[in-house]
């Protein structure tokens, strides 16, 4: 369940309304992590299975794939296992943007490009 500050009401002193707002921000962000974690699983998964069939270089593709979602894995089983969303967090803010920017400008490019060329759209 997401959290909205306005679902709370404001208090007489600025500090802690001040507090509020950060606490309910850093929920939104560890809801979010979650959410990217959860829906890059699936990504790779519809990735995987749409590109094996006809990608030449699918095997590189899918070891780094198999490799971030390894990581996702892992930090989604700890945050399940302590509640500790820290570690999460810090990858999918820290690590994650410029792993995402790097591969999308080189081995996804490549992908869709060849499978434009070889008329295969994913349904």
């Amino acid at each position: 369940m997401s959290m909205i500050l306005l679902d709370y009401p404001q208090l007489a002193q600025d500090f802690m309304n001040r507090e509020h707002e950060t606490f309910v921000n850093l929920m939104i962000d560890a809801e979010d992590a979650l959410l990217m974690g959860r829906f890059t699983v699936q990504h790779f998964r519809r990735l995987v299975q749409h590109s094996q069939e006809h990608f030449p270089a699918y095997p590189m593709h899918k070891q780094e794939h198999e490799r971030v979602l390894a990581t996702m894995i892992s930090l989604l089983e700890g945050y399940e296992d302590d509640q500790n969303i820290l570690p999460l967090l810090n990858y999918v803010q820290e690590v994650l943007p410029d792993w995402f920017a790097g591969h999308i400008t080189s081995m996804d490019k490549v992908t869709a490009e060849f499978l434009a060329r070889q008329k295969i759209s994913a349904a």
